[in-house]
């Protein structure tokens, strides 16, 4: 089985390698990991000089011609072939022969869709290279990934304003980079982006009207949290972050609301909010029992599928806040 490096992997801190795949179909870390073997290989040298781009239609005798051609002013040489998954298949024995005995001075990066384990191209490549998986993370993946571009940044990151900050944005790796980048800058000289950084940078589109809702359907007064949701609901595609946003609360509610059930102490189990909004959220979980938010999340769903069919996407919100807003 070929060694395959997950999207954390920072090929800056190793021994640059002849062969590179890049395989997935994130276009983020596509890029930051092409960026990071061309900045390894060649350091500051000058670009033009040094480093070769191809497409699928590349004909193999130009690729190893440029392969083998000695740096100029350069540690080295970089040849990238873009959309290769044709290219490695028309040219797939010369390849292998190739990398039975890479040049030494340069680096062959191949972007491919997908890369399958158990050919014999992919083992030679795995013995002299790397295969980098550039699919998006999803999951804990996604929420390691987030940890590590915030720690990049010299900064850390409450789990509640990380999952907050996923739900808001969704899992685009260039979106939520350039939230991070931002929230960064933000907090300054402070060492952790909260929650309530969260909501001042990346829920700026919404205001406070994003924390109004569920602060709204915590305490059951549903005119509040109709009113909140019109100051939401002003700009094509939202509905999706209000949806993302409630499945939040609802899922940080259940987690809440276990914690409590299996004795751990408030303090410890109720998300860190002021006094108020805290009792409120407690008194909303004593209310709405396992039951209950299990059908608040079912209805969530609902909506969801409703809005993406056709369905009017105010009306179909209307309806849902109002009954996550009932005892």
């Amino acid at each position: 089985m070929a060694r395959r490096s997950s999207p954390q992997t920072h090929v800056a801190a190793e021994e640059i390698k002849p062969v590179y795949v890049l395989y997935g179909e994130d276009a983020f870390l596509r890029d930051h990991h092409r960026a990071q073997i061309v900045e390894r290989a060649i350091g500051s040298s000058d670009r033009q000089l040094c480093v070769s781009v191809f497409d699928a239609d590349a004909e193999l005798a130009a690729v190893l011609d440029e392969l083998r051609t000695l740096p100029f002013l350069a540690p080295g040489r970089v040849v990238i072939v873009r959309d290769a998954d044709d290219f490695v298949a028309a040219n797939r024995e010369g390849l292998e022969r190739y990398l039975e005995e890479p040049c030494p001075h340069a680096t062959l990066v191949l972007i491919v869709a997908s890369w399958p384990s158990r050919t014999k191209l992919c083992k030679l490549a795995d013995k002299v290279g790397r295969a980098i998986d550039c699919s998006c993370p999803q999951g804990r993946n996604l929420g390691r990934w987030l940890a590590e571009a915030v720690r990049g940044r010299g900064k850390k990151i409450e789990p509640d304003a990380a999952e907050m900050l996923v739900e808001w944005i969704g899992n685009g790796l260039a979106a939520l980079d350039g939230e991070i980048e931002k929230l960064s800058l933000y907090v300054a000289e402070r060492e952790t982006i909260t929650m309530d950084d969260v909501s001042a940078v990346a829920t700026a589109t919404a205001g406070p009207a994003a924390f109004a809702l569920t602060n709204a359907i915590t305490a059951g007064d549903a005119p509040a949290a109709l009113e909140a949701l019109g100051g939401m609901l002003q700009v094509r595609g939202e509905e999706f972050r209000i949806l993302g946003i409630l499945a939040w609360h609802l899922r940080r509610a259940t987690a809440s609301q276990q914690k409590l059930r299996a004795g751990e102490p408030p303090s410890k189990a109720l998300p860190r909010m002021p006094w108020p909004q805290q009792q409120a959220f407690r008194d909303m979980i004593s209310r709405r029992g396992p039951s209950s938010l299990m059908r608040d999340f079912r209805a969530v769903l609902r909506a969801d599928v409703a809005i993406k069919t056709g369905a009017e996407a105010l009306a179909t919100l209307q309806e849902l806040v109002l009954g996550l807003c009932r005892s």
